[in-house]
C-alpha cells in the first residue's frame, strides 16, 4: 500500500505564479495545484486523459476554440491531446488527475 501526506510533499513551480504537489500510482496520478489570480500555464496538450476538480476560486477554461469559467465544485474533463489552458480569475485551488501518469510531472516533482 503507498499513501502519503500530500501536503507534505515538495512543491514546485510549474508556471509563474503556479505551485504543484502531487502523487503517482502505477496508471494513474494526481497533483494538486496553486494558481494565483491571473496565473497560468501556456496552452498545451498532452496524450494523457485529464480531469480538473476546483476546490476554490475560479478559473478559466479553454479547449480548443471553447472556454469556460469554473468555481468551486466544478469538474472538467479534458481529452487526450486537446489543446488546453487555465487563467486563474482568482487565487484558485484545484487537482488533476491523468491517466496514464505523466513521466514528466512525476522527474519534475521528485516522484
Amino acid at each position: 500500500m503507498k499513501t502519503i501526506s500530500l501536503s507534505s510533499q515538495n512543491t514546485v513551480e510549474t508556471a509563474p505564479g503556479v505551485q504543484m504537489q502531487g502523487f503517482a500510482g502505477e496508471q494513474l496520478m494526481v497533483t494538486h495545484l496553486f494558481f494565483e489570480a491571473g496565473a497560468g500555464p501556456a496552452a498545451h496538450s498532452h496524450p494523457h486523459e485529464q480531469m480538473t476538480i476546483i476546490v476554490s476560486g475560479e478559473a478559466e477554461f479553454t479547449l480548443g476554440e471553447e472556454r469556460t469559467v469554473l468555481k468551486a465544485g466544478d469538474l472538467i474533463s479534458i481529452p487526450s491531446n486537446v489543446v488546453h489552458r487555465a487563467v486563474a480569475l482568482t487565487a484558485v485551488e484545484m487537482y488533476d488527475i491523468f491517466t496514464p501518469t505523466r513521466a514528466d510531472l512525476i522527474e519534475k516533482l521528485g516522484l
